[in-house]
């Protein structure tokens, strides 16, 4: 990603300044979590597959849960990749739960 100013500042100070901003910028653009999103509230009936459109984009390098809330037992959160636009969607299964739950999913 390149700098919003592409020419140098005429004082030598601002330069200085503006040259470490980028550096810090491109730092930043580097980590991982930077392009991290957390899609909030999704309800997963207990074994119905449900699309959750994700937005990036791209398919997702990563998908994760959160602390499953409302199960009234110890289920289990299935992703189903077969037949499914993943640059779109991410299907999420949840079984074993005995109720619809409740979870945020981060993706990345």
């Amino acid at each position: 990603m390149s700098s919003v100013f592409t020419s140098p500042l005429p004082d030598v100070a601002a330069e200085r300044a503006r040259r470490e901003h980028d550096e810090q910028l491109r730092a930043l653009q580097k980590r991982p979590g930077v392009l991290l999103e957390v899609l909030p509230n999704i309800e997963l009936a207990d074994g119905a597959a449900v699309y959750v459109k994700h937005g990036l984009g791209r398919a997702p390098r990563w998908a994760a849960p959160s602390i499953v809330r409302g199960a009234v037992a110890t289920g289990r959160i299935d992703e189903l990749r077969e037949g499914v636009d993943r640059t779109k969607y991410i299907v999420l299964q949840a079984s074993g739960f005995g109720a619809t739950i409740t979870i945020d999913l981060a993706v990345l």
